[in-house]
């Protein structure tokens, strides 16, 4: 998988690309076609970078160099296309000269900051030979076009043509013959330049990855001090998040004066049921630990206190508004097409992280439960790492239990309303021994306006149902 599919499918992670200060057009193509990363010494490679990265943010000492250095970046131009002509020993036009002058240009300014500054964590290579070939005249602009300067045959018969073309008597024929000497000329000195520059096609094209990596690097470390992002460990065993946060919803709520409430949670291999109220957070659980483990594979910093992960193949999903609904079926059907598919894949030994959240929750609730503990079962009995949300009470399938803390009556001073309820929720993961999930439906209802006449008798209905159970 590339990034830019995992900006389609894990929610959250299109937010913190986007939020990414990359600065020149190459590094955002580039960007699109990292790799996720499967293998520890690939990802701790790159977490280390950006962690060298960020302590060179924030060396004050280095503050003008790195402006230099981002405002070069910006003036960066995405010369892939001739770079590959250069490799195929084609003949570039003026344009391509050009593109590749300016560039080269570029580099050179920017491995001299690079250089000055000691920062070595991206080295660029050097492209001085390259300037030197496009700039006979040594004036170091980004401007190109045959100069007389390669050649002493053609400076005269331009200064032939100049004089010639001044005098009114000069046949149009002559200057016909002129201009078709220069044409021939100008494509002999492009055809020369080409061959000269072809033997440092290396180069060229390790420059042009290597500012990309500058450019991202640059931005993932910019964006772990913006964001409080933190450097996870690599674990081989339990994946553990302290205070892990969800950078987008955290925005939100920030914009309408409102604080996220970071948790804590562990993902061992087996299956984990998350219980909750309606409003508990238990979707936004799933999705923040999707986001998390996604930016991990891709050597990015997480949205964490502190964090140990687990690699994984894949994380596999199950979230309502991440399915897509096939034509013709029920979102129940769509449902258990996507949980099928898990299943296959874990009964094939891949190595994920499964997401589900409020498995059947479409079908009633004996099905329903029926269901929830088939699943947590297999997965258990797979060891399969996955997280598994559900309102069902009467769960009696053998995994661990954890419970959305929920609605505290304690907390709340003066009014309750629906714009300050999720100020007395309690979003904090606690071990849950009960087959029971929290009732607190009926109350959240009546806080949210909804009919008494209609909520009265639902509580009559739960009343008389209380009453045949016992």
């Amino acid at each position: 998988m590339f990034l830019r599919s995992a900006i389609e499918e894990i929610n959250g992670f299109r937010f913190m690309i986007d939020k990414l200060e990359i600065q020149s057009g190459l590094a955002k193509r580039i960007l699109n076609t990292l790799p996720y990363l499967r293998t520890p010494e690939a990802i701790a490679q790159e977490l280390d970078k950006t962690e060298v990265m960020r302590n060179i943010l924030q060396t004050s000492e280095l503050t003008d160099t790195i402006t230099k250095i981002k405002v070069k970046l910006m003036q960066v131009k995405d010369i892939r296309g001739t770079a590959n002509r250069v490799t195929e020993s084609q003949i570039l036009d003026d344009i391509e000269l050009f593109e590749l002058k300016a560039f080269s240009l570029l580099v050179v300014e920017m491995r001299e900051l690079l250089l000055s500054a000691n920062i070595t964590v991206v080295s660029l290579p050097d492209l001085e030979p390259v300037v030197n070939i496009l700039d006979p005249e040594k004036m170091r602009i980004p401007h190109f076009y045959v100069y007389d300067a390669y050649s002493p045959e053609l400076a005269a018969l331009r200064a032939k043509m100049k004089t010639l073309k001044m005098d009114e008597k000069t046949e149009e024929r002559v200057l016909d013959q002129l201009q078709f000497e220069h044409t021939e000329l100008e494509d002999q000195i492009r055809e020369k330049l080409s061959e000269q520059i072809h033997p440092y096609k290396k180069e060229i094209n390790e420059a042009l990855a290597n500012t990309a990596t500058l450019d991202i690097l640059l931005a993932k470390a910019q964006q772990t001090i913006d964001m409080q992002l933190c450097k996870p460990e690599i674990s081989s065993g339990t994946t553990r998040y302290i205070k892990i946060f969800n950078p987008q919803v955290k925005e939100v709520l920030w914009q309408e004066g409102k604080k996220f409430q970071a948790i804590d949670i562990d993902i061992e291999q087996g299956a984990c049921l998350i219980t909750g109220a309606n409003m508990a957070g238990k979707s936004v659980i799933l999705k923040t630990v999707a986001l998390a483990q996604t930016l991990f594979q891709f050597g990015f910093y997480v949205p964490a206190e502190q964090a140990e992960i687990a690699l994984v193949d894949e994380v596999l999903l199950c979230i309502g508004d991440e399915q897509s609904e096939l034509n013709g079926l029920s979102s129940y059907a769509s449902e258990m097409l996507r949980v099928n598919a898990i299943v296959q894949d874990v009964k094939a030994g891949k190595n994920a992280l499964i997401l589900i959240d409020e498995l059947a929750r479409t079908t009633n609730p004996t099905e329903g439960k029926a269901i929830v503990n088939a699943m947590l079962d297999f997965l258990t009995d797979k060891g399969a790492r996955s997280l598994i949300t559900s309102h069902y009470s009467g769960i009696k399938a053998r995994c661990k239990k954890m419970r959305v803390k929920g609605f505290v009556k304690e907390h709340v001073k003066g009014l309750l309303t629906i714009n300050n309820i999720n100020e007395f929720i309690d979003y904090s993961l606690i071990e849950d021994t009960h087959d029971s999930v929290p009732q607190e439906a009926m109350r959240i209802a009546r806080i949210l306006g909804v009919d008494e006449e209609l909520l009265d008798k639902a509580e009559e209905f739960l009343d008389d149902e209380e009453k045949n159970r016992n």
